[in-house]
């Protein structure tokens, strides 16, 4: 695979992965991690820090592995089925454990973590299936 599609996919999972965080954690979930600032979170209104940089290359590192999983693991079937296999793998590998542990060791409300698992899903499969599209190329025919 050319070095070129591969950083223009990362870089494509990348930006959605930005957006999806965004979305999820800046307007879904904003009222219910609200009373957690300036304790369990950063105060991130005030002044952040230069940790909120980090978030990014949390992002980053997701758009590599799966992108990178995404070349290397020759799933068979549509392109939804592989981006399926391929967001569900990811979610299991790392959204799941990190808001489970969090849930153990901080006193994160239930209903948050009921909250932020299946968004987190949906966020993986999406990008997991924009992931294998991007590394199959038109040339690729559907199954």
């Amino acid at each position: 695979m050319p070095t070129k599609r591969l950083v223009l996919a990362t870089v494509a999972v990348f930006l959605l992965a930005q957006v999806f965080a965004i979305v999820i954690h800046g307007f879904v979930l904003a009222s219910d991690y609200r009373p957690f600032y300036g304790t369990l979170l950063r105060p991130m209104e005030a002044d952040p820090g230069w940790q909120v940089a980090l978030l990014p290359v949390r992002h980053l590192a997701v758009a590599i592995g799966l992108v990178w999983i995404a070349v290397l693991a020759g799933f068979q079937g549509s392109v939804w089925s592989r981006g399926a296999r391929l967001g569900l793998i990811a979610w299991l590998m790392g959204s799941l454990p990190m808001y489970v542990l969090w849930y153990a060791e901080q006193p994160w409300p239930g209903r948050l973590v009921v909250k932020q698992l299946p968004l987190e899903l949906v966020a993986m499969v999406v990008l997991g299936t924009l992931a294998a599209r991007l590394v199959s190329g038109p040339s690729v025919a559907r199954a």
